[in-house]
Parts: C-alpha cells; sequence; structure tokens
C-alpha cells in the first residue's frame, strides 16, 4: 500500500445522505483510511485495537495514534457542515444532557440506534461522536471504561471518585443498596465541589457507577465484582436469584426462561438448570414431580403424611382440611382429596377433632 500521498481535503465536498460512510475515507490518505476502516469495523469486520494494527504494520505505538488523530482530524472537516452529521451531534447531546452529561460508550450509541433516526450502523455513530470537539470522549484511562461526556466534565475528579468507591467496597466487603450509597458520596464530595452541579444529582452517580471497571451494580445495589449477589455469575447463582425473584416453587422446565428475563446475555439449557437443581439439594427442594422451591423459604422435601406433620408441628393446633390444602400447597402441589386419604390413613399420625377437624395425634 502507498502511503505517500497527498490530499487536500479543504476542496473537497462529500454528501453524507447519499453516501456511505465508509465512502468518505477514500479522501483520507491511505495511512488514515487504514487505521479508522480497522480501528472502527466499517469493513463488516470486528474492530481491531491500536496495538494490533501498529504491530501488523511495523509502525510504532505513538505513530499509529498520530495517525488515528490525523485521521479523525480530517473526517471531522470532511463532513462538519453536513446536515445529517449536525444532526447526529444534535441528539447525542440531547441524550448526554438529559443523563447528565456522562454515558458508557455503549449506551450513548445503543440509545441513538434505538431512536431510529438515522441509517448509520453503531460503529458508524461512533465515529461520527468520537470525531466531534463538542462531545468529549474518555478513552484512556485504566479505571473507568470508553464514555462520551459533556463539558465540564474533570477527569481527573473522576478517576478520584472511582478510587474512593473501589477502596470504600475493599475495606467494607459487602454491597450497599446503591441510593443508599448516592447519598453517602454526595456528603463525601457535594459539600467540596459545590459548584458541580452533577454532582449533586442521582442520575449522573448511576451513569457514572457503570462506567467503573471494578464495580458492579445489580438489582439496584453496588459492590465489587467478586460479591455473588451483584454480580451472579454461575448457573446456581442465577437460579437462586430468579427463584428468589418468583417466591414460589416453580417446574424446572419453566426455570430457563425466567431466568433470561433476567439474565438476558447467555442463553439457558434446560439440562443444565436441572443438574445444578440436583445437585445443590441443600438449597433447592424437588417438592413433587420435578417442582422445586428454596429451602431457604422453608419448604422441605417429604411425603405428603410428612409435610401435614410438619404444617400442625408449625401452627400447634387443630386445623379443618381448608386450612391444611392452603398451607400444604405452599410446598407441593396435592389435591384435597389426597389430603384427606392421608389424614384418614394415617391415624397413628392424626386424629380428627371433628367434622372436617384435624390434629396431631398426642
Amino acid at each position: 500500500m502507498n502511503f505517500h500521498v497527498k490530499m487536500d481535503d479543504k476542496k473537497i465536498k462529500v454528501d453524507i445522505e447519499s453516501t456511505n460512510l465508509k465512502d468518505i475515507l477514500i479522501y483520507c490518505k491511505p495511512k488514515e483510511r487504514l487505521v479508522l476502516m480497522k480501528k472502527f469495523g466499517l469493513n463488516w469486520e470486528k474492530w481491531v485495537p491500536l496495538q494490533r494494527i501498529w504491530k501488523e504494520y511495523n509502525l510504532t505505538r505513538e505513530r499509529i495514534r498520530q495517525i488515528e488523530t490525523q485521521a479523525l482530524m480530517r473526517f471531522r472537516r470532511l463532513i462538519v457542515w453536513n446536515q445529517t452529521y449536525m444532526e447526529v451531534l444534535q441528539e447525542a447531546k440531547k441524550i448526554l444532557d438529559a443523563q447528565w452529561w456522562f454515558l458508557v460508550e455503549d449506551s450513548l450509541v445503543s440509545k441513538l440506534v434505538n431512536k431510529d433516526m438515522f441509517k448509520f450502523t453503531r460503529e458508524e455513530l461512533k465515529l461520527i461522536l468520537i470525531s466531534d470537539f463538542d462531545v468529549s470522549y474518555l478513552k484512556r484511562n485504566k479505571f473507568i471504561y470508553k464514555s462520551f461526556y459533556l463539558e465540564p466534565l474533570y477527569e481527573d475528579l473522576l478517576t478520584k471518585m472511582t478510587l474512593y468507591i473501589q477502596d470504600y467496597f475493599t475495606k467494607r466487603w459487602s454491597s450497599q443498596d446503591i441510593y443508599e450509597f448516592i447519598g453517602y458520596l454526595k456528603e463525601n464530595f457535594s459539600k467540596d465541589f459545590k459548584e458541580i452541579a452533577y454532582l449533586k444529582n442521582d442520575l449522573f452517580y448511576i451513569n457514572f457507577f457503570e462506567s467503573i471497571r471494578d464495580m458492579s451494580v445489580f438489582d439496584w445495589k453496588i459492590g465489587l465484582p467478586e460479591f455473588e449477589d451483584v454480580n451472579p455469575k454461575t448457573i446456581k447463582l442465577k437460579i437462586l436469584y430468579t427463584m428468589r425473584r418468583i417466591n414460589k416453587p416453580i417446574h424446572y422446565q419453566e426455570l430457563p426462561a425466567k431466568i433470561m428475563e433476567w439474565f438476558p446475555q447467555k442463553s439457558v439449557k434446560i439440562n443444565t438448570v436441572h443438574n445444578e437443581l440436583v445437585k445443590n439439594n441443600d438449597i433447592f427442594v424437588n417438592l413433587w414431580l420435578w417442582i422445586y422451591g428454596l429451602k431457604e423459604r422453608w419448604y422441605e422435601w417429604g411425603q405428603v403424611k410428612d409435610i401435614l406433620v410438619r404444617i400442625f408441628e408449625k401452627h400447634g393446633r387443630a386445623m379443618n382440611v381448608k386450612e391444611l390444602c392452603k398451607e400444604m400447597l405452599k410446598e407441593k402441589m396435592v389435591s384435597p382429596n389426597t389430603v384427606m386419604l392421608n389424614l384418614q390413613k394415617y391415624k397413628d399420625l392424626f386424629v380428627r377433632v371433628e367434622k372436617w377437624v384435624y390434629d396431631l395425634k398426642k
């Protein structure tokens, strides 16, 4: 490839309404075009990090970064006065303004895509946003994921807050309610930076937490990735969380769909779920015909007569059949007839006090 071509982009005018964005890169220098195409995956290929590009073409890391900066400047000059380009940026600024000036890269791009206003791909939208001066791009921070923000937002302050948060949870070693923790941060940072408006807003903190590399937010709680309640990685933990949310026994074949409602990132197989339920019988109880409940909810395995004994012992009094059936259904799906048959069959365990009323035999 010839890397020695002189271009005068000041004389070039392009219409991105009728031209694919990647075709505009024809007007960039070959090296610049190569870097942008690979960096943003504009050839329907997966994006390539700069480190791989400079190794592949035997250029220094710093030289590749210089080329990237020059390419973004040239790209911006080529389309800066284009109406479609300006509409993308205006919409991005509206979104950032509504989100208190800060969003993780993927979140902002997703919100633009979901508006269905533009024909651009996610990669093309990202290129447009990064090439602009008004929307700032936070990319070289080992503590925070790539993010977009509006000025004035102080990157040093964000880094300071990140380190403070990580240290706080390392010492605490347990998760915390997200709004309770936001209140704590406001007390500690707002008083020292009274002129910074976003430090007083809950939505800013929620967006900011999403950007911190070594933190997890889940189910309105925040903590370190090591905390299982904010980062349920294994299928066992996902089953446990789902069954707690459902709060009633469920057939194992229904569980995968329910798990996917809370954890849509990865498909869940029925056999995998069943194996975990069987393997962890100290947590999950097979109540009847592959219907499972949580042991922590006082569900226990047993035949109908065993459960009836537990019900009587729990209440400590005689109970009518209707009450017994209601309590039985909390643990096992059985008909009233089955309950009656067991009360009548096991006379060594149960005694009839009066019509439809039974008690444990003393």
